[in-house]
């Protein structure tokens, strides 16, 4: 069967029940958030009663001396995988009843945990190998929310794209991994809908994609071109039909973009529903798949229970009527504040710099945009007084050997920076302060820590820049747990923000706010933020899609390299006349 016939056949069955299918998805997105929620709560609930403020690479040490809190983390972990496997049994075994005419959400819930029961240690272990490192790479076809934070944040992969080897082990290890992602398409239909065992699920896997890893994702790639390049077709139509109704006086106009933003997102729910049915279906219709699909079971009733009904029908209810107030609200731009502009390491633009970082030339240079905020980076000196430096090797920006802390300060001020093809002098903190509270150009002053500083750093740090701190409304970051405690300990007025690498579990610590690397950090973290009456910075984000992601998600201030394009896409959302651009808006933060 080709690709179009494949695509209008399972088109043609999707929207003849298409009830079953939107109530299948909704009940498990239902699920979802509720173990999303408990999985939460439980891990922060851990790390408190173990007393670890916070769970990062940056403080395994004291995780290791807590064999309670690693033993109640791994069972948590445990239980993830079991979830993960149930949601996909839940899925499958779903579409399987649907396509058997017999689709009951009761027996549903009964089959998929029969499922999970059948499943022996030595299954779930192979699993935990599977959902963590191919399961990411064919997300296309079984996408879970219980993973979302599997992933390589964007300095990591920055990072290794700058060295050639590095740039060329990740490399092959994504072209290994995919590979192995389409090789083992079928494992995981096969374990559940067949129910034999990994083992014995693999060869089959094998030997169905023999010689056909470019058909299936040549036919992957399509299915999920053909369906949601209909579904943004649409969103074009409604937001050009908008532009007309843009033009009539109000309540005409707004009361247009609430329909009109309510069908984006009903034909994004549905569109997303369908795409993740063709090529589940592209699964499920391999012979040895299709011929169990087919076969007719006994069901203990083909009727939902009603209560379950109405449950569902309720929540739906909710929903909708919070997306009708929200999407009131959004158009009239009251869902969201403009973030702070906070320029990254004190310059402009990555593909043409408007100097070296962290120098006295780009800090003048960037004060002329007018961030809200510059970000720069200091280390203690040999002789304890501070410089303007990120790297804790000098040998890539001056090329000297050793570090900040090997060197005095007269040394280090002597020495020149080089990058991307410009050169500046290394500047002393005072100089860089000085000339920031002269043009009134608020900083946020990242510490970076090593082995080799003072035992007095800190005391020294606080002596020497406190009143001067509190006066010009500079705010401080950092990475080192330690410089945070002794700030909010010693000098509890500086507003103080700690740098997450990665969003693991909500933190519980003094600090006045987060500064989260932008890769994981979700709606959920900024709503517990903002309970705890604590600001988030998202750093770094130099990409306009991941700008205004950060910008719906309404996070207090960006950190970009790319200032100037921060700015413009602010402006043009504020300055957004019409309802139009605010549904193309919408439409531009939503995940593909």
């Amino acid at each position: 069967m080709s690709t179009f016939s494949f695509f209008k056949k399972i088109t043609k069955e999707f929207f003849s029940h298409c009830l079953n299918y939107l109530t299948l998805f909704f009940s498990m997105n239902v699920m979802l958030f509720a173990v999303i929620t408990l999985f939460d709560y439980a891990a922060s609930l851990i790390l408190r009663s173990q007393h670890i403020p916070y769970l990062s690479y940056t403080n395994l040490i004291v995780l290791v001396q807590k064999p309670m809190a690693i033993l109640l983390l791994l069972l948590l972990f445990i239980l993830l995988i079991m979830s993960v496997y149930f949601q996909f049994s839940y899925l499958l075994l779903g579409i399987q009843q649907i396509y058997r005419r017999q689709f009951n959400l009761i027996g549903l819930l009964k089959e998929s945990w029969q499922e999970i029961r059948r499943q022996t240690w030595r299954s779930l272990s192979f699993f935990f190998f599977y959902f963590i490192l191919v399961l990411p790479v064919s997300q296309e076809i079984f996408q879970t929310q219980l993973l979302n934070k599997v992933v390589i944040p964007n300095f990591i992969i920055d990072f290794l794209g700058n060295n050639l080897l590095y740039a060329l082990l990740l490399a092959l290890a994504g072209t290994v991994i995919v590979y192995l992602a389409i090789r083992w398409l079928f494992v995981l239909p096969l374990v559940i809908l067949t129910q034999i065992s990994p083992k014995e699920a693999i060869p089959k896997s094998l030997e169905i994609t023999k010689g056909k890893f470019w058909f299936f994702s040549w036919r992957i790639f399509l299915l999920s071109l053909f369906s949601v390049g209909i579904k943004y077709m649409l969103f074009i139509l409604i937001y050009f039909i908008q532009i007309g109704l843009d033009t009539l006086s109000q309540p005409y106009s707004l009361i247009g973009g609430i329909f009109n933003l309510s069908l984006v997102q009903v034909i994004n729910v549905i569109g997303g529903a369908w795409t993740s049915i063709l090529l589940m279906s592209l699964l499920m219709y391999q012979p040895v798949i299709l011929n169990h699909v087919k076969k007719k079971e006994w069901r203990d009733s083909n009727v939902s229970v009603r209560w379950l009904n109405l449950l569902n029908g309720f929540i739906l209810v909710m929903i909708s009527l919070s997306l009708l107030l929200f999407n009131g609200l959004f158009l009239n731009g009251l869902t969201q504040r403009e973030p702070k502009v906070i320029s990254h390491r004190g310059v402009d633009s990555l593909m043409h710099p408007n100097g070296v970082q962290n120098t006295i030339p780009s800090l003048k240079e960037t004060i002329k945009l007018k961030p809200d905020f510059i970000e720069m980076d200091i280390q203690e000196t040999k002789d304890g007084k501070f410089v303007m430096m990120h790297d804790p090797d000098l040998s890539a920006l001056t090329g000297n050997k050793g570090t900040p802390q090997s060197y005095t300060l007269e040394e280090l001020t002597q020495m020149t920076v080089h990058e991307n093809g410009m050169s500046a002098k290394v500047a002393s903190f005072d100089e860089y302060l000085e000339v920031a509270n002269k043009a009134n150009q608020k900083l946020l002053i990242e510490i970076k820590t090593s082995k080799q500083d003072s035992k007095k750093m800190m005391a020294n740090f606080i002596k020497t820049y406190e009143k001067d701190i509190l006066a010009h409304h500079h705010e401080v970051q950092s990475l080192d747990y330690h410089v945070i405690s002794t700030l909010k300990e010693q000098a509890p007025k500086i507003p103080v923000s700690y740098i997450l690498p990665y969003n693991f579990v909500f933190p519980n610590t003094p600090s006045d706010g987060y500064t989260m690397e932008a890769t994981t950090l979700n709606e959920t973290f900024i709503i517990k933020a903002r309970g705890t009456k604590k600001h988030v910075f998202a750093w770094t984000v130099n990409e306009t899609d991941d700008m205004n992601k950060m910008m719906f998600m309404d996070v207090d201030g960006i950190i970009t390299d790319e200032l100037s394009l921060l700015k413009q896409e602010i402006k043009e959302f504020r300055d957004s006349p019409n309802y139009a651009d605010r549904i193309m808006y919408y439409i531009s933060v939503l995940p593909n």
